[in-house]
């Protein structure tokens, strides 16, 4: 046989552990073929009088496998709920099952795919299991699903009566009051100490409410016994799950501070909006705020998307507000609008982009993608909705100088085919402010039905960078765009083309003249050393494209030059990757090195340097090259409005 000895940690007193655990042991003594299973918290009788003999191994219970532990769970209770009924037990069931499934997805997507599952244990299947059987179906908002879940947990721990609706209203609520008020205290500890609180230090939290006191060792007794939402480890308290402790400091924060005013919750967030222990909470405090009240949330959303005193909290709190009111499915399309320009605007001001952390821009970046980015007119190719349609004008440069100075070569380390003291000068061009996006990119393919090679071009938010295109790809856009673009009435790129102009590649020299931003021999467009907070390169802490835009413009208002994704040029490198063919510098018989009808065999110049490149690729100057067919999760575009024909490159 196996003997299973369960619940010996729901002794609470030392003392008593020591004699159960003496108790265990001399049941075992003497008795080898005797297979004991003891289950409990094994911090409960580890140490000291209480530990367990060298012959017991510690084996941990796992969290729970989707399907080979919560579908059948889930598929049994209905089973029992439902005995005569096989049609309607297995839809309630598959209904659950989907629900579940959907609640770790966005949560894994809110937080991470390697986030911890939510429902992980027999207990948070019971909770979930009571909501969708109470209220037909898992609730779409967290918050509301929370809190139905921590009400139903309550009412089945401190009812004294469970068909007495009296008993229970009078009795679970102030556990929940004093639940909350204990979560605030400890999240207010912050992420390295507000997960678990000793005995003492929870008794002194709830003393500071008068009305608590006479309940306080009751709150404890159930918060050591199984299926409460408080759990007990050896004298140490914690809530069953974060998230739950993360909804009731949202409960707190509207129902206690709250009742103050929607001022006082934002002067007690304030320093907080970019701290990431406290993130859950305020996105839970918009959920559980819409479901009581959904002008007073609108209300408060629209505050806290202005709210913030540094960079930092001004680009979290608008952020926040605008994740909020994604999560929120009937915000309304008002507050989604002015969720969406107040992070426009801040991506506008230059003092905002300077002072705040590039992640903090990058995720304010994503949500403003979700919300609607109304920086681009979709009624237009998706293109920004100015006059020039997101193009800038190049000035010509007679005094123009591609490439590094001898003098600077050895300062900056750089290879000798980058090396160039001759002058290239250069004519008027419009180039492109952003690269161009995934939504641009999406229409082009939507419209011509254009057979992508790799999916994964079209599956990063709509305001980044597109990537896995081929120079050929690349090129297809841009016949696609000059077709489109000329058939615009009354604008002037518009009559740039029907003029002769055409929408195509930057050359290796126009892409680097209006990298520079007016500027000449620098490093980089704002200055000779590298700087994480100018670009998305490896050092940034991005570790992926950023919605374009998020780093500052360089002195002709151009985005991302450096960083984000390298770009294609229409220029030719040469057949040997280290020996380029066309090197500098540019001369009147250089006109090959812009052939559009070279093989595959010859490489293509690409610049810019993409996200998880070292600082050295976000140089103006830096060549690098690549087939023309290869597609790349590093590699994109812009495109230029160049005047026609290409030829001669340099004004003469």
């Amino acid at each position: 046989m196996v003997l299973l000895l369960d619940g010996l940690d729901e002794v609470a007193d030392e003392d008593e552990r020591a004699q159960v655990r003496q108790s265990v042991e001399e049941l075992v003594s003497g008795r080898p073929a005797l297979r004991v299973i003891v289950t409990c918290r094994t911090i409960a009788y580890r140490s000291g009088r209480t530990a367990l003999g060298a012959d017991f191994r510690e084996i941990a219970v796992q969290p729970l496998d989707p399907e080979l532990h919560i579908a059948p769970m889930v598929r049994q209770a209905y089973a029992c709920i439902h005995p005569h009924d096989a049609t309607l037990r297995d839809k309630r069931a598959e209904d659950l099952l989907r629900g579940i499934l959907a609640l770790e997805e966005t949560r894994r997507a809110r937080l991470g795919k390697d986030a911890d599952a939510l429902v992980d244990s027999p207990l948070m299947v019971r909770l979930l299991l009571i909501v969708h059987v109470n209220e037909r179906t898992l609730p779409d908002e967290r918050a509301v699903l929370f809190e139905k879940a921590i009400n139903a947990l309550l009412q089945v721990d401190y009812g004294r009566e469970e068909n007495n609706n009296s008993d229970l209203a009078k009795d679970w609520k102030p556990y929940r009051d004093m639940a909350q008020h204990l979560a605030f205290h400890m999240h207010r500890q912050g992420s390295d100490q507000g997960r678990e609180i000793e005995e003492a230090a929870l008794k002194r939290a709830l003393r500071e409410e008068e009305t608590f006191v006479a309940r306080i060792d009751d709150f404890l007794s159930h918060a050591r016994q199984r299926g409460s939402v408080l759990e007990e480890r050896n004298g140490v308290y914690r809530f069953i799950h974060l998230a739950f402790q993360e909804f009731l400091v949202a409960r707190y924060l509207r129902e206690v501070i709250g009742g103050a005013g929607r001022a006082a919750i934002l002067a007690q967030i304030g320093a907080l909006l970019d701290d990431p222990w406290w993130r859950e909470p305020l996105l839970l405090l918009g959920g559980y705020w819409a479901a009581h009240s959904s002008q007073a949330a609108r209300e408060f959303l629209g505050e806290l998307a202005q709210a913030g005193s540094t960079p930092d909290t001004r680009f979290s709190a608008a952020e926040l507000a605008g994740t909020a009111v994604l999560e929120w499915r009937d915000s309304g399309a008002t507050i989604r609008e002015g969720c969406a320009q107040r992070i426009v605007t801040l991506l506008g001001d230059g003092t905002a982009l300077q002072g705040s952390k590039p992640v903090i821009r990058a995720r304010a970046g994503d949500v403003l993608a979700a919300l609607g980015d109304p920086r681009f007119d979709p009624r237009c190719c998706h293109l920004p909705g100015d006059d020039m349609l997101g193009f800038a004008r190049i000035p010509a440069d007679p005094d123009f100088c591609i490439g590094t100075r001898k003098k600077d070569a050895q300062r900056l380390g750089v290879r000798k085919y980058e090396i160039n003291d001759e002058p290239t000068p250069t004519r008027d061009f419009y180039l492109a402010c952003y690269p161009v996006t995934v939504a641009q990119f999406r229409e082009f393919v939507g419209t011509t039905k254009f057979k992508l090679e790799n999916d994964d071009a079209l599956r990063t938010p709509d305001n980044r960078p597109v990537k896995y295109v081929s120079w050929h790809d690349a090129l297809a856009y841009c016949d696609w765009l000059n077709a489109r673009l000329a058939a615009l009435p009354d604008n002037r790129i518009a009559q740039l083309i029907r003029d002769g102009w055409r929408i195509g590649l930057p050359s290796e020299l126009e892409w680097e003249k209006a990298a520079r931003g007016g500027s000449r021999d620098q490093a980089y467009p704002w200055g000779d050393e590298p700087d994480a907070n100018r670009a998305n390169y490896s050092d940034t802490g991005i570790d992926a494209t950023s919605a374009v835009g998020c780093f500052p413009a360089n002195g002709y208002g151009l985005h991302d030059m450096s960083g984000n994704v390298w770009e294609w040029t229409r220029s030719l490198w040469g057949k040997d990757s280290q020996k380029p063919e066309f090197a500098y510098p540019y001369g009147p018989e250089d006109q090959r090195r812009e052939d559009m009808d070279a093989g595959d065999d010859v490489y293509r110049v690409v610049r810019g340097g993409g996200w998880a490149d070292l600082p050295d690729g976000a140089r103006c100057a830096c060549r690098n090259w690549s087939r023309p067919g290869l597609r790349y999760y590093l590699l994109g575009f812009r495109v230029v409005l160049r005047s026609s024909p290409v030829f001669p490159l340099c004004p003469r």
